[in-house]
């Protein structure tokens, strides 16, 4: 019998750095390539307009004239069909064949879901040098289906089982104590200590690895309440459910919101801007086509910040300032022109 020798940490590192990785193309090639895709959280309460939102991608993808063959959509779903299915009608017939749908129950079908839509947008990148998006339904999911992993691995039961039994647990503990016993599944979690076990299966298996890919991807998530006052949800009240770095993963976070008969979109995060665009409504408007517009609109006020610039800032370098050219003073008018309101009223975008 033919034995081999097991290498050591340190044999295996050095070959790690005798091992050769071969770039794939030049970095101003690969800036072209990927400058326009996105990384985007739509987050909002029920009925906010989620799902409706990114199906108006493909609206808009049709709208700017990109042929079927070019577009291509992977959705990773969890939710019930019905939500997904009731909206079939709004994707153009010419691209309904160029939508893949993966439903999903648990992180095992999560996580194969996402390997299956890369390897298909890869293809489709691969044949027509087009990005195509990763659609990844309710993050707050995905946080619990990696929870529900580590537990049936850890413990041999599904998380409802083991919340459950670890509330009898203390109840009883309790009990013998001559107290209550009146203790809630989160009290029961106090001094839990598998967070970050779980985060590895969510974090590093999953969602970072997603961020790393060169397409298109959009998550959706529930609400949450935030009560940080260092949050940039502050104000909202809300944040994005689910994993609480997700924030940090994604380029764009926008809140969507219904009330009444108005739907409304709103940025927090923009990766790239100076400002944000305002709350606006987008009630009877093709959602994606309104954040487009809005960011062609910063843009044009030269609110798109440079790399280098935020280079600068992250050393905390600061530039020097250009000497000012003296201000010709320009005749004062009879009348003064009205200013243009940034009012979500006066704005009026038909797509």
């Amino acid at each position: 019998m033919v034995t081999t020798k097991k290498k050591t940490v340190g044999e295996t590192g050095r070959s790690l750095w005798d091992s050769e990785l071969v770039s794939t193309s030049k970095f101003s090639d690969y800036i072209e390539d990927i400058e326009n895709t996105e990384k985007i959280i739509i987050f909002g309460e029920s009925n906010s307009g989620k799902t409706t939102f990114y199906l108006s991608i493909v609206q808009n993808a049709k709208q700017r004239g990109i042929k079927p063959k070019d577009f291509m959509m992977c959705i990773v779903f969890p939710d019930r069909p019905t939500g997904l299915t009731k909206l079939f009608r709004m994707i153009p017939e010419d691209f309904r064949d160029r939508i893949y749908i993966y439903p999903i129950d648990k992180y095992e079908e999560l996580v194969s879901a996402t390997a299956q839509a890369e390897k298909t947008l890869m293809e489709h990148h691969k044949l027509t040098g087009k990005h195509g998006w990763l659609v990844n339904e309710l993050l707050e999911e995905d946080w619990k289906m990696s929870q529900d992993y580590y537990s049936r691995q850890a413990y041999g039961e599904n998380l409802g089982d083991y919340f459950a039994t670890k509330v009898e647990v203390i109840k009883q503990m309790m009990a013998d104590k001559g107290k209550s016993g009146k203790e809630s599944a989160y009290q029961a979690f106090t001094g839990f200590t598998d967070w970050t076990t779980i985060k590895y299966f969510h974090n590093f298996n999953w969602i970072d690895r997603i961020k790393r890919m060169p397409f298109n991807v959009l998550f959706t998530a529930e609400v949450k309440g935030e009560e940080s006052k260092e949050s940039i949800f502050y104000e909202l009240g809300l944040r994005p459910a689910g994993e609480k770095d997700n924030m940090h993963r994604v380029d764009t976070i926008l809140h969507l919101s219904h009330k009444s008969n108005d739907f409304t979109i709103q940025p927090f995060k923009l990766t790239g801007y100076t400002k944000l665009y305002p709350k606006t409504k987008i009630t009877g408007k093709n959602g994606y086509s309104v954040h487009r517009y809005r960011i062609e609109e910063l843009e044009k006020q030269g609110l798109r910040s440079s790399a280098f610039a935020e280079y600068e800032e992250d050393a905390g370098i600061t530039p020097p300032k250009k000497p000012s050219k003296p201000k010709k003073e320009k005749p004062k008018k009879e009348k003064e022109v009205e200013e243009e309101s940034d009012s979500d009223d006066d704005f009026d975008l038909d797509l």
